[in-house]
């Protein structure tokens, strides 16, 4: 037990319970409302008062502050109301991106592993260089997150917070904010649902996190409604400055890492759990290859047709995969289009969407505040003129393998399919 006031008190406890003691630790903080000036404390009135004018020179006294500037204060705000506070960028390190990491078409994986093999090869480029500083925060999710590579090599550069994400969400955004690459990686419903305050807190103060969020969606399946993280986009698309990324394949998820890890500014890249199939072109060889250069802001059209053009976003993309070919099959030709970068659409990439008479957009996010919204309001504003269908989670998913949870929802190919019939009939 301490005085939560003391910061000494308060440093030799965590010393004595991180160094000294073999058993947990609690720490039992005695902290006083108001501390500081007598009147007002442990007063619950006061809480979000201010004092009188007669009391503030008190105040001051007892704070150790004998300056009263309340009269030139008072004269500063009778010429007009405060101007908003100029926007002031924290300064980031300069990210050497390593080489790329291409997966042939016979390789399934999921996007979570190729992030952690992108995370080690820039950690591999850049970490012995005096000047750089870089941090990867884990909470209890190594194996799952796949930071565990990092971790091994570079446990020097690694934080294991465990089951604390509120502490490390402002840690991680913190250290961001101070000319280090801060990277953390976490479940969606914890790295962003569970801790948005302090998401909104680290854009307020614009912080350069690097939010690499796994077991995103209903794809996540078995863990059930509350480890679906199906409301990614709505949370941080309140926000002003934070970006959310959706990778198609682990290739992209290659490229889209290593632009996040070396550009300024708050990133969330989203990944579901699942195993993806490698995106070719139609010569078979891998869409997103050597020769490919990531845009943000940009979408892929990976195959031409015409009436329907289907764009799909992140894990659900071997779904509309698998559609189209399911289509083409039945002599019916769409145009399939990968949405990665949900924050800030092309106007190109609008006018291309809808040069169709039909879109579909899929995805694995609450329909009410998702892709589809954001794609529908963004063609009205600039007025284009096509009909819109939008296809994402209507309902919170059970426990199940996602083929079926996708397939109770109507978000599955064979879904995808018969929509595609029904506005061609």
């Amino acid at each position: 037990e301490i005085d939560g006031h003391n910061l000494n008190e308060i440093y030799n406890a965590l010393h004595h319970a991180t160094h000294k003691s073999e058993k947990p630790t609690m720490i039992l903080a005695r902290t006083i409302m108001g501390k500081g000036f007598s009147k007002i404390e442990n007063d619950h009135n006061f809480h979000g008062a201010a004092v009188s004018e007669d009391d503030l020179t008190n105040a001051l006294k007892e704070l150790n502050n004998s300056e009263n500037n309340l009269d030139e204060l008072k004269a500063l705000r009778q010429q007009g109301p405060p101007p908003l506070f100029p926007e002031k960028k924290n300064n980031f390190p300069s990210v050497a991106t390593g080489d790329t990491i291409t997966y042939s078409p016979d390789k399934l994986m999921d996007n979570r592993s190729a992030f952690g093999n992108a995370l080690l090869s820039v950690a591999d480029s850049n970490i012995g260089n005096e000047k750089f500083n870089m941090a990867v925060f884990d909470c209890d999710l190594v194996g799952s997150v796949k930071t565990i590579g990092f971790a091994k090599k570079y446990p020097e550069n690694f934080f294991q917070f465990g089951i604390s994400e509120h502490s490390t969400a402002a840690a991680a955004g913190s250290l961001s904010a101070e000319k280090a690459l801060s990277i953390w990686a976490d479940f969606g419903v914890f790295g962003i649902v569970e801790t948005y305050n302090q998401a909104r807190l680290n854009d307020i103060n614009h912080s350069n996190l690097k939010l690499f969020c796994t077991h995103c969606g209903v794809g996540v399946g078995e863990d059930g409604k509350t480890h679906q993280c199906i409301d990614y986009f709505a949370l941080l698309n309140s926000t002003f400055g934070w970006k959310v990324i959706t990778p198609a394949d682990p290739n992209q998820t290659d490229r889209i890492a290593r632009y996040v890890l070396s550009t300024p500014g708050n990133f969330a890249v989203i990944m579901g759990r699942s195993k993806t199939p490698i995106i070719t072109r139609e010569d078979g060889s891998p869409y997103f290859g050597d020769d490919y250069q990531y845009r943000y802001g940009r979408m892929e059209k990976i195959r031409s047709g015409k009436n329907v053009t289907l764009a799909v976003s992140g894990n659900m993309f071997a779904y509309g995969c698998k559609a189209w070919f399911e289509l083409k099959e039945q002599g019916i030709n769409t145009s399939l289009v990968t949405v990665s970068d949900w924050s800030d659409i092309h106007k190109d990439d609008l006018k291309m969407l809808a040069s169709e008479e039909h879109l579909i957009v899929l995805e694995d996010h609450n329909i009410k505040t998702g892709l589809g919204m954001t794609i529908g309001s963004l063609l009205y504003d600039n007025g284009h003129k096509v009909k819109l269908t939008k296809m994402g989670v209507h309902q919170y998913g059970s426990s199940g393998k996602p083929d079926e949870l996708y397939k109770i929802l109507g978000i599955d190919s064979g879904a995808v399919v018969k929509k595609v019939k029904e506005l061609l009939a």
